[in-house]
């Protein structure tokens, strides 16, 4: 049997959509090969029939320092050992230094892109690209020095490193992108690419493939908002977007989850007193469980995102559970919904006007035409990301 070692510095349920992603990956080519998982996780979730071995070199997080120590890892025995036993190297993050040392014994390499990490050095891509193409160098530095004098440090010391990326990258065999936005982004920045790409949509987890969406919807419009304080995720616009709906007098409640920090907190709680319109519930990080439940009273999920999402978890999530995207029109989300009812709610990025309209055409529907779309929303998930997308990555390697 064809086997196959995964290099993961992550693994589910450390992390985020990307590792759970490779995660389900993991199941679906468990299925038809002999797979072995090296990761920096401790305590990965397994699937019985997979070797897992824990590499605690591979638990850095800052990527500089996840190189080095992969270049350390390559130089080992029990890794060597790892590769030449094995057929196929799977790369489904940040570990690319190991793409050299495998092709030097000949084994074939396939690289999964969930982000934009070869033309970025952040990985982030702010959209739209057509306008951001030329200054991406330019943009790292501003999103990293909004973290802080250390980040804006070590931009300005390593925005070098995607050039050394692409250097990994480009000797794989096959590269597989999770939508064609993505995919055409990378291609227009790294032409010799192109023919080696694959665009697979992520598989959805087995507990969306078994779900009938059930709504349990109330009078109050709810707002599910799960990407945190981050800039790029448009905290910022949804903090707009909350004021001029407290300012129209709309009735709203908004459930906030992920991590926040005081200062966030600080403006949200504002928000809740000032507005007596708006009823604000920053519940945090919680477990996935919690976070599908949420779905069966929410509305719709808002998505304001300001970068070119490849394939966000969170929106699939929520076409799968029946909740209405009022999403940016930014990286492969146009792809989840097209052909769908809620393409309509896509809104331009940046744009709190666009988002607050959409979101006001919502709230003024019939409550039947909302139950109406969701049922049908959960059925164009099921068909556009179920059974083809593990067909086509066990095909991926097959034909390698």
């Amino acid at each position: 049997m064809t086997s196959i070692l995964v290099v993961a510095e992550r693994y589910w349920p450390d992390g985020g959509g990307g590792e759970l992603a490779t995660h389900l990956i993991v199941g679906v080519l468990s299925k038809e090969f002999d797979v072995t998982v090296i990761t920096g996780t401790k305590n990965p979730q397994k699937f019985p029939q997979v070797n897992y071995v824990y590499e605690p070199l591979l638990s850095i997080r800052e990527k500089p320092l996840l190189w080095l120590n992969t270049i350390k890892l390559v130089r080992t025995e029990k890794f060597k050992k790892l590769v030449k036993e094995s057929d196929i190297i799977y790369v489904p993050r940040f570990t690319f230094p190991v793409i050299p040392f495998a092709k030097k014994l000949s084994k074939k390499v396939v690289v999964h892109l969930h982000d934009y990490i070869p033309v970025s050095y952040t990985a982030v891509v702010l959209a739209p690209y057509e306008e951001h193409k030329r200054r991406i160098a330019r943009d790292d530095i501003f999103l990293e020095c909004m973290k802080g004098i250390k980040y804006c440090l070590g931009v300005v010391l390593f925005w070098w490193l995607p050039k050394l990326v692409r250097k990994w990258i480009t000797q794989a065999d096959k590269i597989i992108c999770v939508s064609k936005r993505q995919a055409n982004i990378v291609a227009d920045q790294i032409p010799e690419l192109k023919e080696k790409m694959e665009v697979i949509y992520n598989p959805l987890p087995p507990k969306l493939l078994n779900n009938e969406p059930r709504k349990e919807l109330d009078d109050t419009p709810t707002f599910l908002y799960v990407g945190g304080d981050s800039y790029v995720k448009g905290f910022h616009i949804l903090l707009q977007t909350m004021k001029l709906l407290g300012r129209q007098g709309v009735k709203a409640r908004f459930i906030l989850t992920n991590r926040y920090s005081s200062k966030s907190i600080s403006a949200l709680r504002q928000l809740n007193e000032k507005y007596r319109n708006l009823e604000i519930n920053v519940v945090g990080t919680i477990e996935y469980n919690e976070l599908l439940k949420l779905h069966q009273k929410t509305w719709a999920l808002i998505f304001p995102s300001i970068w070119e999402e490849p394939l966000p978890y969170a929106v699939v999530e929520a076409v799968a559970l029946g909740t209405i995207p009022i999403a940016a029109k930014v990286g492969g989300i146009p792809e989840i919904i097209r052909s769908t009812y809620t393409e309509k709610m896509l809104f331009t990025p940046k744009s709190v006007k666009d988002l607050t309209s959409k979101m006001s055409d919502l709230i003024n529907m019939e409550k039947d035409l909302l139950k109406d779309m969701s049922e049908k929303l959960g059925r164009s998930a099921l068909s556009r990301f179920c059974r083809k997308s593990g067909v086509d990555i066990i095909r991926v390697f097959t034909d390698l």
